[in-house]
């Protein structure tokens, strides 16, 4: 289990970040979990500084994580003063700045941000936090996958641009095209994806592509269009990909 030991001061923040940012990445996390998931143990860490141990005289640290199953588990241990986070009361985030009482911030963030959180104090064995960020992805509300099967030619690629049109028009802005039943594409379906990433595009949307067949991805790279579309192995990679600016 990869583990990090550090003073318990504001020193220990930047490897910290930087050993978490190692460690979401290498469990495959996407962009947008691995930075909750930096967030959240920043908080962590910085209570544990701020409040675990006085000020002139820090103790230890240990951060550590492991994947189980489809979960990503942080661990924070500290010897420091006990501490239930249940007793602290949530942040009024409603009021307007000024009226607002200092403090739970942290803990609040650290609550909404992973999926589970654990808290255990011991006499001997100190203070261990638990926080748990699932690997599994929700698919984005806006988001469509459209199998494709067969030819797409000049004779059906307008049925193509209809039926992909029609789901833009629905509210879809995220949308995965699978080649898996895909038979021949010509020069003709090529240009109707041009049209429909375009239009895609201009509405701050993606059009991603998954499943090809060999003699489809060929056409691709004569083409050159694999410059052009983001093309993926899987759905599953396609769908980790949305949302986050990288083919």
């Amino acid at each position: 289990m990869p583990s990090i030991t550090l003073t318990a001061d504001l020193d220990a923040l930047a490897p910290i970040s930087n050993f978490i940012a190692i460690a979401t990445e290498q469990a495959g996390l996407d962009e947008r979990s691995a930075w909750q998931v930096q967030l959240a143990v920043d908080e962590a860490v910085t209570n544990v500084i701020q409040h675990a141990y006085d000020q002139g005289d820090p103790g230890d640290l240990t951060l550590c994580w492991h994947c189980e199953g489809d979960k990503f588990v942080v661990l924070l241990h500290d010897y420091g003063r006990q501490f239930d986070p249940q007793q602290v009361p949530s942040p009024d985030i409603r009021s307007p700045l000024e009226e607002r009482q200092v403090g739970g911030l942290g803990i609040y963030l650290i609550m909404n941000l992973m999926d589970e959180v654990h808290f255990t104090c011991d006499p001997q064995d100190g203070n261990l936090l638990t926080m748990t960020k699932l690997l599994t992805v929700e698919p984005r509300r806006d988001t469509v996958t459209i199998p494709l099967q067969g030819r797409i030619d000049a004779a059906t690629s307008p049925e193509l641009q209809r039926t992909v049109q029609a789901r833009i028009a629905s509210g879809a802005r995220f949308v995965l095209l699978t080649f898996e039943q895909v038979t021949f594409l010509s020069s003709s379906g090529l240009r109707a994806l041009l049209l429909i990433r375009k239009e895609l595009l201009a509405l701050g949307g993606e059009l991603r592509l998954a499943e090809l067949q060999p003699n489809i991805h060929e056409l691709f790279v004569l083409t050159g269009f694999t410059q052009v579309f983001a093309i993926h192995a899987t759905t599953e990679d396609a769908h980790r990909a949305f949302g986050q600016g990288r083919a």
